[in-house]
This record gives structure tokens, sequence and C-alpha cells, in this order.
């Protein structure tokens, strides 16, 4: 039972990473979406509020790919451990490899905590976001005065903007954090019960 549990989580984790995991906002409008795979080289989906705003009806479009929004190693780590979990599961189910089956459990572990640092340190279409728009302001500046007073309020406009833009994770995110803690949880439990059944060993002899 704790096997075909551990199989049902692990390939739930991989199709989550389908999902958006990542929004990011400007003045509580979400402009872009990312998700578990998108976030990994830096792409994203213009959001359907956008695109109606925009009167854009069509599906939605990807970001330019030479605007990246930043590569998340972290989580391109996460996603091959998710695939392996994923093998091992299959595995541990058809063929009751002892081994598969701690394997199944450990590399969904190892994946929850590569996706929790990456929550911790931030995702890095935030950082890449400003620094886009940072480098369109010094554009401007080095443009000189020719512009006059148009230059200062885009700017400004620019400024304002940048700190409105707010980058958060989805539901989905901890969607994914959540169906990678079934088997992380489960292998704690083995991990005590080996450890009670050790020291009632002790006890015994």
């Amino acid at each position: 039972m704790f096997k075909k549990i551990k199989l049902g989580s692990t390939l739930a984790a991989l199709i989550i990473f389908a999902f958006p995991w990542v929004e990011m906002q400007c003045s509580e409008r979400v402009m872009v979406t990312q998700s578990g795979f998108q976030v990994i080289h830096g792409d994203g989906s213009v959001s359907e509020e956008m695109e109606a705003m925009e009167g854009d009806s069509s599906s939605k479009e990807s970001v330019s790919s030479d605007k990246s929004l930043g590569f998340a190693p972290l989580v391109a780590l996460a996603l091959i451990a998710v695939i392996g979990a994923l093998v091992f599961s299959f595995i541990a189910v058809f063929r009751g490899s002892e081994r598969a089956d701690m394997l199944s459990s450990v590399l969904p572990a190892a994946a929850l905590l590569l996706l929790v640092t990456q929550l911790m340190v931030g995702f890095p279409a935030k950082k890449n976001l400003m620094k886009t728009m940072s480098e369109g302001t010094s554009e401007e500046q080095a443009g000189g005065n020719e512009f006059g007073t148009a230059m200062d309020e885009s700017m400004a406009a620019t400024a304002a903007m940048m700190m409105n833009i707010r980058v958060k994770a989805t539901p989905a995110f901890y969607l994914e954090l959540l169906a990678l803690g079934i088997p992380t949880l489960l292998l704690v439990n083995g991990l005590i019960d080996k450890y009670k059944k050790g020291e009632q060993g002790v006890a015994l002899s």
C-alpha cells in the first residue's frame, strides 16, 4: 500500500510541474506566469488578464526567448529527482525491490529540500525582471537629455513599476511540496520504526 501511495504522489508531483508555479504581478495584476518546467529555463506565459486588457483573444503567448527570466538549477535538479523517484516507484511496485523502494522515498525528499531552498532564496524571475528594467532605464539615461521631460516621466514610471512588481509562488507550487511531502513523511516514519525496533532488539538482548 505504501509503495502505491509513493507511486501516486510522485506521479502527481511530476504532473504538477506543468501547472503555474510562479506569478509576476504589477499593482496586484498578474502579468506573467511560469510553470515548473518554465521556471527551469526562464520561459513564461502572458496571463489571461493581460491578454484581455490588450484585447487579445488568442492563446497564451510565450515570453520572448531572448528575454529569459533566469535559469533555476535547483528546480532542474528537483525535476530530475522526481523523474528518478517515479521510475524507482514503478520498480518497487511491480518488482518488489527494496533498494528501489528506498530510493522512491529518498529522491522525493531531496526534491522537496531543493524546492524549499529555491522558495527561500527566491525565484530568479524577479531578479532578472528587475535587471532588464534597470538596463532599460540606464539606456534612457545614456541617451542624454534629448527628450527632456518625456524621458524623466518615462524613468519615473519605470521606477514606480519596479516598486510594484511582486513575484510569488502559486498554490500549485505548495501542492507540489505536499505531493513530495507524502513520500518524505513515509521515509521518516520508516526510519523511526527501524530505530524503535533496533532499540527493542538491544533491550531484549
